[in-house]
């Protein structure tokens, strides 16, 4: 997690300094500095994406196996999700401004994943109204599947609908198209997408320590408060309270 985080940090550095300094402007575009911000915007896009599919799964296999460690996955993949798509938003809100003179125009693209991300704030409202684990992980991961579903339909094909791609004013096929982007850009791209996956890896890998670390403390709080010693919950890898021989109650140490 710490070496994950390192290296996000380094290839941030290293992405801003090229972004500024080594990748020209662009043409046939208004500004065609502000272009640059692509090396942000496109692989932030993506990895949000793909967090949001992987919440899906977990979620997908909690409803299969109950297992509350899938539950944890999927709602740790969805808020790395929630985060980077916010920072999607933002700097294309930047990028609507520098060249589209004002940052919100209810382009196709922009008004979809708008509607994405609040679909996935539905969710976080939903997982924080259940107050039962058992009865919040089983809704929380329904809906999750129901979300993930929409994510193909609301990034890749609503906005390349033809009647919504002929008023759309967000460059359509940069990635895909050889023409797209020229040897500077897509380097920077890929540079800008190992980076955001790093720092998608090491946020998950903190979130789901914090669940953990959260799970035990919920579960040792119920021991303390019902005085069950031998009680073990559903939480996460908490380990079983042993009684002492004189009495006492000692904690088994976890396994790792």
């Amino acid at each position: 997690m710490r070496v994950a985080f390192w290296l996000a940090g380094l290839g941030m550095i290293v992405l801003t300094i090229i972004a500024f300094y080594w990748v020209p402007p662009a043409q046939d575009f208004r500004d065609p500095g502000s272009a640059r911000i692509i090396l942000f915007h496109v692989p932030a896009a993506i990895t949000c994406t793909l967090c949001f599919l992987a919440g899906g799964f977990f979620g997908w296999r909690y409803l299969r196996r109950r297992a509350p460690l899938d539950d944890a996955r999927a709602a740790a993949a969805n808020e790395v999700g929630m985060t980077l798509g916010v920072v999607t938003l933002l700097t294309g809100m930047v990028f609507a401004t520098m060249q589209w003179g004002k940052p919100w125009h209810w382009d196709p693209r922009q008004t979809s994943f708008l509607l994405q991300l609040m679909i996935y704030a539905a969710y976080f409202a939903l997982r924080s109204s259940v107050e039962d684990d058992r009865r919040r992980a089983a809704v929380s991961s329904g809906y999750t599947v129901f979300a993930a579903l929409t994510v193909p339909l609301l990034v890749f094909i609503l906005p390349r609908l033809p009647m919504f791609k002929e008023v759309s004013l967000h460059p359509s096929n940069v990635m895909a198209s050889k023409e797209g982007l020229d040897w500077f850009y897509r380097t920077g791209v890929y540079l800008g997408f190992a980076t955001y996956w790093l720092l998608a890896f090491g946020l998950y890998r903190l979130r789901m320590a914090t669940f953990t670390l959260e799970a035990r403390i919920d579960e040792l709080a119920d021991r303390v408060e019902h005085q069950h010693s031998h009680r073990v919950g559903w939480n996460l890898r908490v380990p079983a309270m042993a009684a002492g021989t004189d009495g006492e109650t000692s904690e088994t140490p976890a396994r790792t």
